[in-house]
């Protein structure tokens, strides 16, 4: 059966996909806020609120809450990132009713002043933790290089400062601005009853806030240079690139998803350029889309001596990609790699799920795996040299972390 949208009273949407020969259901509410939609002092708001959701409603305590998500049986998680906040959870079909009631309770978070202090402490921990790996370090600094003071330069966990910062009063301004369920929308996956989880979700949701929010969009046209952080202590070089991709509404995005697992899969150019010759230990290419831009990202980690070599001979990979192009035999092994995956993502509830959902929430509208399927499939060589057309690779910000000496050779290559 295809899926179905419906709107409720309430403003809440429903997504649903039943599935008569599943063995479980899952579910999740998707939420379209995210990191880019806080203000630049508040980073960290739309994170630390994934937190606090678990600490339960006014009349459920937090222990009590985690208890019945135990109970289900399933997975129960959550993440933001930068135009996303997603609750989820999945269980069995018979006990699909007592799933949404239990998750429904994310969406009707006391925000206690107590339990917020406490989570704060976690946040910091965490956020201490990502600043100790290297890989993070370096695609923070990257991007915060590329978008500068654009929204989408928030950092997901925020800082140490802002995050600090947040009091419980902010945190419930920013819960009752980009919570309205406008924003919000259900989407369930699997066997379960679609009349009956239309009926329960129309009951719960009646008394949640309407609140309409408008996401704040902006151009950024970024300035391409090089970014050196000295780190005296680091065995290794670790380096970042960052340049203009498309939007998730641009026709050429699957092509964009294409082109970087021919440049940057197990099996691309870059992988034969840099890993099989053994000259760096990690590199590849991904491309993220958003609300009205995109980006390419991509990187590596190699011996510190190699530093120059190593960033020389990936752009070069992009350099001789965007100037011959891929070949057909290339784009098809990537579509189909990439169909492949969309298929076996999408053969449990929990996988159509994050498909359904996701989707959703960057275009607009419903789109199932078959035309999920269909769309990267589709994927031609002329789409890809359309796409490289536009000339993504012509303007680059790159940022490297490593020892000072290992850092001196890069300057040349500005």
């Amino acid at each position: 059966m295809a899926p179905e949208l419906h709107v409720l009273k309430s403003g809440l949407r429903v997504l649903l996909a039943p599935d008569e020969l599943a063995q479980t259901v899952a579910m999740g509410y998707f939420v379209r806020t995210g990191a880019r939609d806080e203000d630049r002092s508040e980073m960290g708001a739309s994170h630390f609120l994934e937190h606090l959701m678990f600490k339960g409603s006014a009349g459920v305590g937090a222990a009590e809450l985690n208890a019945r998500l135990d109970a289900l049986g399933g997975h129960a998680n959550a993440f933001t990132s930068d135009e996303a906040t997603v609750y989820h959870a999945a269980s069995l079909p018979e006990q699909a009713a007592d799933l949404l009631d239990t998750l429904s309770l994310l969406m009707q978070p006391a925000l206690r002043s107590a339990e917020a202090e406490t989570e704060r402490g976690v946040i910091l921990e965490e956020i201490a933790m990502y600043a100790d790996q290297p890989e993070s370090r370096v695609f923070d600094a990257l991007r915060a290089a590329y978008w500068g003071t654009h929204a989408l330069g928030h950092q997901v966990l925020g800082t140490a400062q802002t995050v600090a910062a947040l009091t419980p009063a902010v945190l419930r301004r920013n819960f009752q601005a980009r919570y309205g369920t406008p924003s919000i929308t259900l989407v369930a996956c699997g066997k379960f009853d679609p009349a009956a989880l239309l009926a329960q979700a129309t009951e719960i949701s009646t008394d949640w806030p309407r609140t309409a929010f408008v996401r704040q969009l902006a151009p950024r046209t970024p300035t391409a240079g090089l970014h050196l952080l000295p780190e005296p202590e680091l065995a290794r070089l670790h380096v970042a690139l960052a340049m203009p991709g498309v939007s998730a509404l641009h026709p050429l995005r699957e092509a964009a998803a294409v082109l970087c697992e021919t440049v940057g899969g197990e099996n691309g150019r870059l992988y034969w350029a840099l890993l099989d010759s053994g000259l760096a230990d990690g590199a590849d290419l991904a491309h993220a889309d958003y609300q009205e831009t995109g980006v390419f990202e991509g990187g590596f980690s190699c011996d510190p001596e190699r530093a120059g070599q190593v960033l020389g001979m990936f752009r070069q990979v992009l350099r001789e990609v965007q100037e011959g192009g891929v070949t057909q035999a290339e784009v098809r092994r990537a579509a189909k790699k990439l169909a492949v995956s969309t298929l076996l993502r999408a053969e449990t509830p929990q996988g159509q799920l994050f498909g359904l959902g996701m989707e959703w929430l960057s275009v607009g509208r419903v789109v199932d795996v078959q035309e999920a399927v269909e769309r990267i499939a589709g994927v031609t060589e002329g789409d890809v040299a359309a796409l490289l057309a536009l000339r993504p690779f012509d303007l680059q910000v790159t940022v490297a972390l490593g020892q000072p000496d290992a850092l001196e050779p890069l300057r040349a290559l500005g």
